[in-house]
């Protein structure tokens, strides 16, 4: 594995840590608080309780570690772009030797710790003055999560029907080209049908956002017919697939959060939080070894796997920039806040990635005089 590749499983490793620690320290939270003296700075809450104030200040310890074990994270963040920028990191990650590289990785989640540790005595409302900033962090995240989804959708897409290409100009018989056709549009529908159940179910059960379920979907599904048209250069039916499924998920955090209906996180709402946090772990996975997700926004396929394995500082800057914004965004999971302006936004986000997806249908036709 080349020098690239490390550093990009560096950051997911960072980012999966302070996942681990927030969840971990969530849990046992109220039971460290109660027995911990009252000045800790973790266990002062200040501001308001997760999803209801009446419940108690238990789920405001809760939303404290939370807060602090992505904190240290950010921390980290932080210091990687700024050894980034003063040629430092490149150096230690051009070093040869397995157990070198280890090394460094263990140094990183060792000063993580410790900065986590520093976190729990700062006070809580140094946490409560950021959340404005964290919504609007979190909601561009959703964002370039949905490039990310894209992305992988385009590619694998592409990938699948290139080998169908090749199998039929190998064979004699065209049937295993049809088969694999076959098997593409059967995915595709499939998880159009997941998509439609899992629509019609939120909206049985939260009716309060059966506006932003039926709108989405529905421009969702104009977008799926545009992109299988001869007309568009660009697009397939299993990418749109893709981005419905993104969507109607999308609206699910929406109705999480509407504060006439929202209800408070219990502890055995953890494998809730799991399945949650199992989402941006695959966008941050898929973006550890892609290679330039943005250039669909384009209307041109990029090669999932970047073949040059030699540091990039000014790559290494930009992914350190998406994984802070994730740290915002797995924070808005593992803690969420209600309020109108925060489900405004997050609605909003649901249909600024929709218009991100149909950029990338009809950008060929737009940037046609464009040479890529």
């Amino acid at each position: 594995m080349g020098s690239k590749m490390w550093s990009h499983w560096l950051l997911v490793l960072v980012q999966g840590l302070s996942a681990l620690l927030a969840l971990l320290l969530r849990l046992g939270a109220p039971g460290f608080c109660r027995s911990s003296q009252a000045g800790v700075g973790v266990c002062v809450c200040e501001g308001p309780a997760t999803l209801n104030p009446p419940a108690g200040t238990e789920y405001c310890y809760r939303d404290q570690m939370a807060f602090r074990a992505e904190f240290s994270s950010i921390l980290i963040y932080i210091l990687l772009a700024i050894l980034t920028v003063q040629g430092s990191l490149g150096t230690l990650w051009r070093a040869q030797g397995l157990a070198h590289r280890v090394g460094v990785l263990g140094l990183i989640a060792t000063v993580q710790l410790v900065l986590l540790l520093v976190a729990l005595c700062l006070p809580s409302g140094l946490f409560v003055a950021v959340e404005d900033f964290g919504m609007f962090a979190a909601a561009a995240y959703r964002v370039l999560q949905a490039v990310l989804f894209m992305d992988w959708a385009y590619n694998l897409n592409d990938r699948l029907y290139s080998g169908a290409v090749q199998m039929r100009q190998r064979l004699v018989s065209s049937d295993a080209y049809s088969w694999r056709l076959h098997i593409m549009v059967a995915a595709s529908v499939l998880l159009l049908l997941g998509s439609l159940a899992a629509a019609i179910f939120l909206c049985m059960h939260e009716p309060e956002v059966i506006w932003c379920v039926v709108i989405s979907f529905i421009f969702s599904v104009l977008l799926l017919g545009v992109s299988i048209t001869t007309w568009c250069e660009h697009g397939s039916l299993m990418t749109s697939s893709v981005m419905l499924a993104y969507n109607v998920y999308l609206c699910h955090q929406v109705a999480e959060i509407r504060p006439d209906s929202a209800a408070p996180l219990e502890d055995d709402d953890v494998p809730t939080t799991l399945y949650g946090l199992l989402v941006p772990a695959c966008s941050l996975a898929y973006f550890a070894i892609s290679s330039s997700p943005a250039r669909h926004l384009a209307g041109r396929s990029a090669a999932a796997i970047d073949d040059d394995d030699d540091f990039d500082s000014s790559d290494f800057l930009l992914r350190c920039g998406v994984h802070f914004l994730a740290d915002f965004y797995v924070t808005s999971l593992l803690a969420p806040r209600v309020s109108w302006l925060r489900f405004n936004v997050r609605a909003a986000t649901v249909f600024v990635c929709i218009a991100v997806y149909g950029w990338t249908l009809v950008a060929p036709k737009v940037l046609s005089n464009r040479s890529f």
